[in-house]
């Protein structure tokens, strides 16, 4: 199956994406990005044993519209926060058959994908669990470094087979023999994911635990995780456990296999990161002593006298809007208290000049641009296993 595969986004995975797939069975392969003069059309992936992978890129643009109606399968390989944007900026150009994936997913991304592309009667998308490598960009535009391929990525998948992911969609991101791709059997995981969405509020909203709205005269903690202590490692406890809360009512309710793949923080941190791990006794200082964690800096803006919280980051803007307030929206739905997610909302979206709670519930103005389970949705939406029948039935709607 030679495919003509888009690639959208120029960060550390789209500079991989793009030396990597071109000799992985892909017919042509394209690049959507802002910045399309800094881009060689050849552009060069060194992989962990010194080995050098080189693409080439049929076209560079900045408009979807040069290449998005010849695409068989477009990839967003940016942060969550723009993923609803980048999928409106695509879906006029999209033709019959056309798959759209995400390289990282969060939240009810797969809903968007549903909503914004129903005229194209079924459609077919899938969200990588984790990203398939640790990587870095060396030279903006040519060159990218693979430090780390994962061994392993789940991928959750609307209308897509196996043997698609398998034969098609897994080569893409070969180096040199990992990751493999294995299919989830819903988006539960994704949703419930015990990942950032937790762990980025709390440990953010613990190291400007004391900020009152004025500049801080200095940042009160150089690292993210590395510095968490016992009151962030309680709120953390306590996110963790109104997730797997909503998870577990959700299966009581829905029976949807993919919520046995979600685990406690504590567990999935001991999974996957293993002796890594210092010292493992509580999920706090499980975070804390994670090597693979104890590079990352608290982001923060600077200004005049002195520092502030940067509500421009990632932190803030992947996961609350498309974390927490997602997990409230179902929470609410199913009857679960989620008090310390909401408090976590609070303090963020203040710092963020956004209005989502509103004396404890999901109705400031800002929820209009959220991804979130709406009154009228099937709750079943949120595993994304919608029936092909009710499909056929809405895109008739």
């Amino acid at each position: 199956a030679m495919v003509t595969l888009t690639i959208i986004g120029a960060g550390n995975c789209g500079h991989v994406c793009a030396a990597l797939a071109s000799g992985n069975g892909v017919k042509s392969v394209n690049l959507i990005t802002s910045e399309p003069h800094i881009f060689s059309k050849h552009p060069v992936a060194v992989l962990p044993d010194g080995s050098r992978r080189t693409g080439v890129l049929d076209c560079i643009t900045s408009n979807p519209a040069d290449v998005v109606p010849q695409s068989d399968i477009i990839l967003w390989t940016g942060p969550v926060h723009p993923t609803i944007s980048v999928f409106k900026s695509i879906a006029p150009h999209l033709k019959p058959g056309a798959v759209v994936g995400t390289i990282f997913a969060q939240g009810l991304v797969h809903l968007a994908a549903l909503r914004l592309f129903k005229h194209l009667g079924i459609v077919r998308f899938f969200a990588l669990r984790n990203v398939p490598w640790i990587c870095r960009v060396e030279t903006k535009g040519s060159l990218s470094n693979v430090l780390g391929p994962k061994k392993l990525v789940e991928v959750a998948m609307m209308n897509l087979s196996e043997e698609w992911l398998q034969t098609v969609l897994e080569p893409i991101f070969y180096a040199p023999d990992c990751p493999r791709l294995t299919a989830l059997p819903d988006f539960c995981p994704v949703v419930f994911n015990p990942a950032n969405q937790i762990i980025h509020p709390a440990a953010y909203s613990g190291v400007f635990r004391d900020y009152q709205g004025k500049p801080m005269a200095e940042l009160p903690a150089r690292w993210l995780y590395r510095d968490m202590d016992a009151e962030s490692s309680e709120v953390l406890s306590r996110l963790d456990a109104e997730l797997q809360r909503i998870k577990d009512v959700f299966y009581e309710k829905t029976g949807m296999e993919g919520c046995k793949a979600v685990v406690p923080l504590h567990e999935r941190l001991k999974q996957q990161y293993g002796s890594q791990i210092k010292d493992s006794r509580t999920v706090g200082t499980s975070v804390a002593s994670n090597e693979a964690y104890s590079q990352a800096q608290v982001p923060f803006k600077k200004v005049s006298g002195g520092v502030e919280p940067d509500p421009g980051h990632r932190v803030f803007k992947d996961d609350i809007p498309n974390g927490l307030c997602v997990l409230i929206s179902i929470a609410k739905r199913l009857g679960v208290e989620t008090p310390q997610m909401i408090d976590m909302v609070c303090w963020h979206q203040q710092i963020m000049g956004k209005s989502y709670i509103v004396d404890g519930e999901l109705v400031g103005k800002d929820c209009k641009d959220l991804s979130i389970l709406q009154p009228e949705d099937d709750l079943e939406v949120v595993g994304g296993v919608q029936s092909m029948a009710k499909q056929a039935e809405t895109s008739r709607l």
